[in-house]
């Protein structure tokens, strides 16, 4: 919870170059004149998600201490009052605009965050569930590849749409190499974290339908669309998973596919491998291009990058090597290849992803505690 408070005041207030408005009508009214402003679809549903992990790791840092509903109002409280003080500090930011939308969205977002929390940190009745909140590391990436595979989740009943939706398929039926061993790697690491949820047994119950979710919900979501490489991806991995269960352990199977995830990311980073003979400088200003352009495009981004810094992270653990030195070898590639991408036209070299990579791994190592693990033995038992 600290690091993601750390995070949100860090994201509200840079650059921190503070000043009085002249002739301003100060902080608090102007907060109050923009109650009834509409918002825009996409920073709203991006502030939602700013906001969002607040309630979920605030729940679980005060689990067990009250009643359920009393820890939720606790911490949307919590959340609300940081989102008006960074709103009333951005009145005094020349690039920032304090806006009552914006504190609207951030309460959503800690409430939703909280209710799921609750859950993450619940006592169920059932079994399934019990195990599905017992690994909560595994839940919280498949929920971050979902976040940014399926946004902005609006369906629509448009016959045109679901045409559009399905015509890259009809009309590109060959996948590029590249793309398609792209979908697969990653197919490959959502099958092992639905592996991990599920159990071994339950996999060849749950992966399949799932993949035939993911793809029916992009024919019907606005602005989504399927492609033979993402359909074929899924359909290699699938038949992969198969082949590995029967030839490899279930350690081997994790170092497979974290050797082809780990391929799968340096590729996406260093291609279209063009480089430059000059390079540029390296930003060393933590989240700078998150900072910078658009707000709905850097949630989108943060998301991906998140789930695929911490899935690369998990399964070099799960494939035998200690936490913090899975995290330490993924924040040293990704400073490499940040460093490499000085070379690369139209890239921004910083220090970002580095510095994710390890707060995702302190993330992994506090979620995944001794109670955590306890919780997971009992739910298996």
């Amino acid at each position: 919870m600290a690091i993601i408070v750390a995070v949100i005041v860090y994201g509200s207030l840079y650059p921190f170059t503070f000043r009085q408005p002249d002739g301003g009508i100060g902080p608090l009214r102007n907060l109050l004149q923009s109650w009834a402003e509409r918002p825009g679809r996409g920073d709203f549903v991006a502030n939602i998600f700013f906001y969002l992990p607040l309630g979920f790791f605030g729940n679980l840092a005060i689990a067990g201490s009250g009643r359920a509903l009393t820890r939720i109002m606790l911490i949307t409280l919590a959340g609300g009052v940081l989102s008006v003080a960074m709103e009333l500090a951005q009145y005094y930011l020349a690039e920032r605009v304090s806006a009552a939308d914006d504190v609207y969205a951030n309460l959503i977002g800690t409430i939703l965050g909280a209710i799921a929390g609750n859950f993450a940190g619940g006592n169920f009745i059932w079994l399934t569930f019990r195990q599905v909140a017992a690994k909560r590391v595994p839940g919280l990436l498949l929920a971050l590849w979902l976040g940014y595979r399926l946004y902005p989740y609006v369906p629509t009943i448009d016959l045109h749409k679901y045409w559009e939706a399905v015509r890259p398929v009809i009309f590109h039926p060959r996948p590029p190499a590249y793309d398609l061993f792209r979908y697969t790697a990653i197919w490959l690491t959502v099958g092992s974290l639905i592996e991990e949820l599920g159990g071994p047994r339950h996999e060849w119950l749950l992966f399949p339908p799932f993949i035939a979710t993911v793809l029916v919900a992009k024919v019907v979501i606005v602005g989504k669309a399927l492609s033979a490489a993402e359909i074929a991806g899924a359909a290699v991995a699938l038949a992969g998973s198969v082949m590995l269960a029967v030839i490899a352990r279930a350690r081997i199977r994790v170092a497979v596919v974290a050797l082809l995830f780990s391929v799968c990311i340096v590729a996406e980073r260093l291609a279209p491998f063009h480089f430059a003979v000059y390079g540029r400088a390296f930003i060393w200003v933590p989240f700078y291009s998150f900072l910078h352009g658009s707000l709905e495009l850097n949630v989108i981004s943060f998301l991906e990058k998140a789930f695929l810094y911490g899935a690369l992270i998990w399964l070099l653990n799960r494939s035998g090597l200690w936490l913090g030195a899975s995290t330490i070898l993924v924040a040293i590639m990704l400073f490499s290849t940040s460093w490499t991408e000085i070379y690369l036209p139209g890239r921004s070299a910083e220090v970002t992803d580095a510095l994710m990579a390890l707060l995702i791994g302190a993330i992994i190592a506090v979620v995944k505690s001794p109670t955590a693990d306890s919780r997971e033995g009992t739910a298996r038992a």
